[in-house]
C-alpha cells in the first residue's frame, strides 16, 4: 500500500511539472519577446513587407498608387502587378499562416543576407505549439 501511494505521489507531482508551464502560456500570444517574435494583425504584416521591399530599394507606393518600380517587380515575380501582390500578402498568405482565424499571427524578421531579402520573414499562428 505505501508503495501504491509513493507511486502514486510521484505521478501526480510529474504531472504537476510538466502541466505548469503548459498551463502557465497565454492562450493566442506569441514566444517571449527574447524570441524576436512579434504578435501582429493583417495590416502590421502588410506594413512590414512595405518596409521590406523598400529596403530592397522597391519603392511600393508612389503618392497614393502603387510604383512602377512594384508593379515592374510584381510582374517578375509572377504577379499580374502590386495589387495582386498585396491581394495575395493580406488573403491566400495571411490565411495560411493565421490557423485559428483571430486575426493574429507571430512575425519574426530574419537576417537581412543576400539569400533573405528584407521582405521575407517569418511567421506562425500565435496559437502554435512548438
Amino acid at each position: 500500500m505505501k508503495r501504491l501511494a509513493l507511486a502514486a505521489a510521484a505521478v501526480l507531482m510529474l504531472i504537476a511539472v510538466v502541466a505548469a508551464p503548459v498551463a502557465a502560456r497565454t492562450p493566442f500570444a506569441c514566444p517571449a519577446a527574447a524570441s524576436g517574435q512579434l504578435r501582429v494583425d493583417v495590416d502590421e504584416w502588410w506594413d512590414r513587407s512595405v518596409t521590406g521591399w523598400a529596403e530592397e530599394g522597391i519603392p511600393v507606393y508612389d503618392g497614393s498608387d502603387y510604383s512602377v518600380e512594384f508593379d515592374a517587380w510584381a510582374q517578375s515575380v509572377g504577379f499580374a502587378d502590386g495589387a495582386a501582390i498585396e491581394d495575395f500578402v493580406r488573403n491566400a498568405q495571411w490565411d495560411e499562416i493565421d490557423k485559428n482565424d483571430n486575426g493574429f499571427v507571430c512575425m519574426k524578421n530574419l537576417p537581412n543576407t543576400a539569400g533573405t531579402p528584407g521582405f521575407i520573414f517569418g511567421g506562425t499562428d500565435d496559437n502554435a505549439r512548438g
